[in-house]
C-alpha cells in the first residue's frame, strides 16, 4: 500500500468502534496486576513454536499485542519497543509481539518491521481472546480498510470476519503474574517504554 493511501487510511477515525469496545465491558476481564497471565505456545515467523513458560524461566516477559503490520500505530509501537530492547534485556526480560496475522504474512513483512525480538502469530486470536482483548471489526470499518488495500480477513486467514485485538502491553513476572499492564480501547494510545522499564526496575529489586 502506498504512503498516501496509508495516511488516508489512518485518517479514518472510528469513534463508534472504540466506543463499542468501551461499552462492551469486556476489557474489565483483561488480567489485572497481580493476576495470572494466560500462557501461550505460538509460532514465530519461521513457524517455530515459542512458549511463554520457557521464556519466563529466563526472566520477566513483556508481551505486546498489536493489530498487525498494516497498522501504522502498531508499527510505531513496535519500533519504539525495539529502541528500548537493550534496556529491557538489562533486567533479563524477553519481549514478544503478538498479532493475529498469519505466519507467512508476518514473515513477508519482517524486513520492513526491522525488529530483533520475536513476533508471534495468534491464529484466530485465541490468546488475545484469553486475555479479553479480541473484538470483531464492524463490516463498514472492515470494508473501509479493504478499500485502501488492507484485507484484514485475508491477512489473518479468517474470511468470515475481521477480528483484531485491542492493542495492549503486559509485563509478566517470573511467577507468571502480571506486574504491569496497559490497555486502552483507543488503538492510537500505547504503552510508554519508560513505564515498562520502571516496572522492570521495581520487580528486579
Amino acid at each position: 500500500m502506498d504512503t498516501m493511501a496509508t495516511h488516508k487510511l489512518q485518517d479514518i477515525v472510528d469513534e463508534g468502534f472504540i466506543n463499542d469496545i468501551r461499552d462492551s465491558g469486556k476489557l474489565a476481564k483483561v488480567p489485572q496486576i497481580g493476576e495470572l497471565a494466560p500462557s501461550f505456545n505460538l509460532p514465530d515467523e519461521t513457524n517455530r513454536l515459542v512458549s511463554s513458560i520457557s521464556l519466563l524461566e529466563k526472566g520477566p516477559l513483556i508481551i505486546s499485542f498489536f493489530r498487525g503490520d498494516w497498522c501504522a500505530f502498531c508499527n510505531l509501537e513496535l519500533r519504539a519497543l525495539q529502541r528500548s530492547l537493550a534496556e529491557f534485556q538489562k533486567f533479563g526480560a524477553s519481549l514478544v509481539g503478538i498479532s493475529p496475522q498469519t505466519v507467512s504474512y508476518a514473515h513477508m513483512m519482517g524486513d520492513r518491521r526491522n525488529v530483533e525480538y520475536q513476533v508471534l502469530s495468534d491464529a484466530g486470536n485465541k490468546i488475545a481472546d484469553n486475555y479479553g482483548l479480541m473484538f470483531t471489526m464492524p463490516d463498514e470499518l472492515r470494508n473501509a480498510y479493504k478499500a485502501f488495500g488492507v484485507d484484514i480477513a485475508q491477512i489473518n486467514n479468517n474470511p468470515s470476519s475481521a477480528d483484531v485485538p485491542v492493542p495492549a502491553t503486559f509485563v509478566v513476572n517470573t511467577d507468571g503474574l502480571v506486574s504491569y499492564r496497559f490497555v486502552d480501547a483507543d488503538y492510537t494510545k500505547r504503552a510508554e517504554p519508560s513505564e515498562i522499564i520502571a516496572n522492570l526496575m521495581a520487580i528486579s529489586k
